[in-house]
């Protein structure tokens, strides 16, 4: 979209009140006795990024029941609130997330994960005893008891094991690999010399990449060990490989979770921007203590093996623009579990996670794809999720600019609709206020 375009959506949607005002707005109008009105919206279409300025939203009972460029009066119990200048779409899904264990947590994860726009997130840890909370949690969010994005259980993580390749795994029907198959994972394949490196991780003259007195962050377990075998995937790296490993994923339906902010954590786990962050103010002391040792632990790393470990995460991100080029489908994912995976706080991780793919080629409305109607399509929940449509679920994002013109607009958050309920920017301001101030409490 040019300047001008941008420019006159802009004036449209500023005067839309007073048009509607003159042209006998008031007696167009449709009263709404209940429910949500949102005034003179940019409504995003998230399957191809176009606009349309100057709507009028009505949502209730948890769906949007109208969208209409004719004027909406709210009467009776009804709000409505002008967001004029502003534009809606989806609430975001994080499609990998290990949260349900913080249920019943002083302060939980729900705060910061709504003020982040987060309205519904794919729970990987799906144990028995996580998937009655995360059910629970389910009934008494729709009952209003509780304010809490939706959890959705859709099987666990699909790490790929060294014995099989990324190919054969697809081929067998694996529905979608987490970090790009974590570890080695699927960059393995896109090796010269993969049956020569398989051979080597089989018959165990490499360490695991996941031992569990370091799951925290393995890259500083096996770091300086294993970085000959990295180095190794980087000098042999065949892209023809990687483009030919795309086509099967595409055949085979084949999704992927890159979780990229988790890669690169593992990889940077002494960054200033990390270890100084301040929004480690929503996380507890405890946690905030094992983040630090473990930074200090990689930051007694090789030089060697952590400039192999970095430039292995910058060919990540290049396989994940590749795939992405060759029609391969994704979702957005930033694997935040607490003390779990280091400097990765509770919400804020997804938008960490949006810059991170930004960074690695994918355009602005990707990422909004990624995080909105792609993960409806890998549910098979189009009819309720992935756009801003009437009958769909009333989770939404009210944004102070143009999501498709930059990344950055996707944490402009003026406003979240969590099953019609709204949230407004001073709400959202308090809850991540409240979560500080209980954590400096403990």
């Amino acid at each position: 979209m040019t300047l001008r375009n941008q420019a006159i959506l802009g004036v449209l949607a500023a005067l839309a009140p007073l048009l509607a005002a003159c042209g006998g707005g008031g007696d167009n109008a449709i009263d709404v006795a209940g429910g949500t009105v949102l005034q003179n919206a940019i409504v995003v279409n998230t399957r191809d990024g176009s606009l349309s300025a100057g709507m009028n939203l009505h949502v209730e009972g948890g769906k949007i029941r109208r969208i209409t460029a004719q004027p909406l009066r709210a009467t009776g119990a009804a709000q409505a609130f002008d967001v004029s200048g502003k534009y809606v779409v989806p609430g975001y899904l994080d499609m990998h997330a290990h949260a349900v264990h913080r249920a019943d947590g002083n302060p939980p994860y729900w705060p910061l994960m709504i003020a982040s726009g987060i309205t519904g997130f794919r729970e990987e840890s799906d144990s028995p005893a996580n998937i009655e909370r995360g059910n629970a949690l389910n009934r008494d969010s729709a009952a209003g008891r509780v304010l809490a994005p939706e959890v959705i259980f859709h099987g666990g993580e699909a790490h790929l094991n060294p014995a099989i390749s990324a190919r054969d795994a697809s081929d067998a029907g694996a529905p979608s690999f987490d970090h790009l198959g974590a570890g080695w994972g699927l960059i393995m394949d896109c090796s010269s010399e993969e049956q020569t490196l398989r051979a080597a991780a089989l018959a165990g003259s490499l360490k695991p990449p996941f031992p569990p007195t370091f799951v925290t962050n393995p890259r500083a377990y096996d770091g300086a060990q294993n970085a000959p075998f990295y180095q190794r995937i980087l000098d042999t790296y065949d892209e023809s490989k990687c483009a030919a490993l795309s086509k099967v994923f595409v055949k085979n339906n084949t999704w992927q979770t890159l979780t990229l902010i988790r890669l690169r954590t593992q990889v940077y786990g002494n960054d200033p921007q990390y270890r100084n962050d301040p929004n480690l103010a929503y996380v507890d002391k405890s946690t905030r203590a094992i983040w630090q040792e473990v930074g200090d632990q990689f930051a007694k790393l090789p030089a060697s093996a952590v400039a192999t470990l970095q430039q292995f995460y910058e060919l990540q991100k290049r396989v994940s623009r590749l795939m992405k080029q060759n029609g391969v489908k994704m979702m957005t994912g930033s694997d935040f579990s607490g003390d779990m995976s280091v400097w990765l706080v509770p919400g804020i991780s997804l938008h960490q996670e949006f810059r991170e793919l930004a960074a690695a080629g994918f355009s602005p409305l990707e990422i909004l794809q990624m995080a909105t109607l792609d993960p409806a399509e890998f549910m098979g929940r189009q009819a309720t999720l992935g756009t801003v449509e009437e009958g769909k679920n009333a989770d939404l994002v009210v944004l102070d600019a143009n999501p498709v013109a930059d990344v950055a607009n996707l944490g402009r958050i003026s406003a979240v609709v969590l099953k019609g309920r709204y949230l407004s920017a001073a709400a959202l301001e308090k809850m991540k206020a409240d979560t500080a101030a209980a954590i400096a409490r403990q």
